[in-house]
Parts: C-alpha cells; structure tokens; sequence
C-alpha cells in the first residue's frame, strides 16, 4: 500500500468519525425528544383519566348514585 493510499486512508476515518460524531449527537437528542414526548403524552393521559372521573362522579350524582 503506497504512502498516498494510507494518507487519503486515514482521511476517510476522520470523515467517518466526524459523521457518526454527528449522528450520535442526533441519536441523543432524538431519544430525548422521545422521553420528553412520553413524559408529556403520560400527564396529557393522566389529565383526561382524571377529567373523565370527575364527569362520572358528576353524572353518578345527577342520576342520584354515590360516588365510590
């Protein structure tokens, strides 16, 4: 393998390294989206659950059940 061939050889690694440098970043990044978007879908579910006990509590009562 001539000196030529090593040196752009060599070249190629540091474009290959910089290119999954960057990609990892992405990945991180991505994945917290991700967790945050699931945090968040988690409160938006647990918000109607509570919303939808509430209506039940208030048709029980209109209806002239207990709540239990």
């Amino acid at each position: 393998m001539s000196n030529r061939q090593i040196q752009t050889d060599r070249e190629w690694l540091i474009f290959i390294e910089k290119d999954i440098d960057t990609l990892d970043q992405q990945i991180y990044h991505a994945k917290w989206t991700i967790t945050q978007s699931q945090s968040a879908l988690e409160r938006l579910c647990a918000a109607r659950d509570s919303l939808l006990a509430q209506a039940q509590e208030i048709l029980d009562r209109l209806d002239g059940k207990s709540s239990v």
